[in-house]
């Protein structure tokens, strides 16, 4: 019997209703690394996005030290519209991370942008690069 797919965590951000660019430390990976399974951003308030106003919320490697800025997935930007309080997934890009590397969530607003309260869940298992 194997035990693949017990191993998995979520950790959960909350962002209470930003008013400006924020990044929050997600999680630290374990000695033997980690690896983004799944990412997923619910906003509690229905935004239509255009290209002035728009927010995209990311995931980033901040490395072992916490200052690294290496993206790793994202949604959002100039032609997403999000509604309240239904998931959307991120795009992830770079699905692993280094033992003892922070994952940190990233959140940048162009122009007005009200996105009320955003929860952020990342699905990760141990084991990376």
């Amino acid at each position: 019997m194997s035990i693949s797919g017990y191993n998995t965590h979520i950790t959960t951000i909350v962002f209470p209703d930003q008013a400006g660019a924020d990044v929050i430390p997600g999680f630290r990976a374990p000695a033997v690394g980690a690896t983004i399974l799944r990412a997923v951003v619910i906003p509690d308030t229905t935004f239509d996005a255009d290209g002035s106003n728009h927010y995209t919320v990311s995931l980033i490697d901040g490395g072992a030290d916490g200052t690294g800025t290496t993206a790793m997935a994202s949604a959002g930007g100039a032609s997403v519209d999000w509604t309240a309080d239904t998931e959307k997934e991120m795009t992830v890009t770079n699905d692993s991370v280094d033992g003892d590397d922070w994952v940190h969530v990233s959140y940048a607003e162009t122009g007005t942008v009200a996105p009320g309260n955003i929860t952020v869940c990342i699905e990760w298992t141990a084991g990376g690069t």
